[in-house]
């Protein structure tokens, strides 16, 4: 109760804002702080004319760092004991790098191998060689902001767009599960978009669409992926991972031939038409991912401004060590003083 009071009257005073007390009711003891002014303390020897002394300026000036250091010493403890702290906040940064939303495709065909089935490497499930190269990504770009979403049938938030690194790579080891459901490609670009509304368009916005297939987009859906796309100015990058039974992107499909039958290509066809920065990235094997990585990591970004949260700061060890130091104080002038007259 104490302390609430006592946080309240310090917001009505403006200097409860970013800083309070674990505890108020030790500030109780701070009027004992002018008790070494009331009283001398000094030790009083029965000695003749004492006041036809000439009077020692230098006595007097231990006196009041005496009273000074005790003063000092009751204060500083008192607040060490109420625990002050600085409150939970933000600092605005300014670096340069770029704002990414890694979209991750977690659907079943992502445990299958690449196109390239005569190569060793080329049999590792493609869910595990992206896993390995994302984190690469994720660990370049200090000033970077980045975070991830995961799709299958429906998208799931897997990390927020921020600046903590280490909660994107604990998303991706996360995806060691093996994926499953199907692929919702259009849910999962607008779950991701959605984070770029709360941030400020002081850098470069960049989705990394991580997919091995496409879906089929009614007109509705297509609208309005679009218009979300130039609002937020969000550049896409679909890193293709061609899949066996996957069409490839860089050839045209034969005249009279159907769109709709190869999910994939009609997804590329609509990606050029977002009227944002495009390109596309075909994956055939494990190398070719960490080339299109490469490529996406040395894009030029604009100075990027960012607010990184500082948690909660514990004010009290400096408290204790002002009570530390005027205790030293005392016990070099307790060492001083005269114990006893000298005749």
């Amino acid at each position: 109760m104490w302390s609430d009071r006592v946080q309240t009257l310090l917001l009505a005073l403006g200097l409860g804002e970013h800083w309070g007390l674990a505890q108020a009711w030790p500030l109780m003891l701070l009027p004992l702080a002018v008790l070494p002014w009331l009283f001398t303390g000094q030790l009083n020897f029965p000695h003749p004319a004492l006041q036809r002394l000439p009077e020692d300026p230098l006595s007097t000036w231990l006196d009041r760092v005496w009273k000074m250091a005790l003063s000092v010493f009751i204060l500083a403890l008192s607040l060490a004991l109420s625990g002050p702290y600085l409150k939970s906040q933000y600092v605005e940064k300014v670096g340069r790098g770029a704002h990414v939303m890694i979209v991750l495709d977690r659907s079943a065909s992502m445990n299958e191998s690449f196109v390239k089935k005569g190569d060793a490497l080329a049999r590792v499930p493609k869910m595990e060689v992206a896993r390995s190269v994302l984190k690469k990504l994720v660990a370049q770009g200090k000033d970077d902001l980045m975070g991830m979403v995961t799709f299958s049938t429906s998208p799931i938030l897997a990390a927020p767009l921020g600046n903590d690194r280490a909660f994107v790579q604990a998303a991706l080891d996360a995806t060691e599960a093996g994926g499953m459901g199907f692929t919702a490609v259009a849910r999962g670009l607008g779950m991701a978009l959605d984070y770029f509304d709360d941030q400020p368009v002081t850098g470069a916005r960049a989705m990394v669409l991580v997919s091995d297939g496409g879906a089929h987009l009614d007109g509705k859906t297509q609208d309005m992926l679009r218009a979300m796309f130039m609002r937020q100015q969000a550049s896409l990058y679909w890193i293709y991972l061609r899949s066996e039974s996957g069409v490839s992107l860089k050839q045209s499909l034969a005249e009279g031939e159907n769109i709709d039958a190869y999910p994939e290509y009609a997804l590329h066809e609509y990606f050029q038409t977002l009227n944002v920065p495009y390109r596309v990235y075909e994956a055939e094997n494990p190398e070719a991912v960490m080339a299109a990585v490469r490529d996406i990591s040395k894009l030029k970004n604009k100075p990027t401004r960012y607010l990184e949260p500082v948690s909660r700061r514990d004010l009290s060890q400096y408290a204790y060590g002002l009570a530390w130091l005027a205790a030293a104080v005392l016990m070099a002038m307790f060492g001083l003083e005269l114990k006893r007259w000298q005749s």
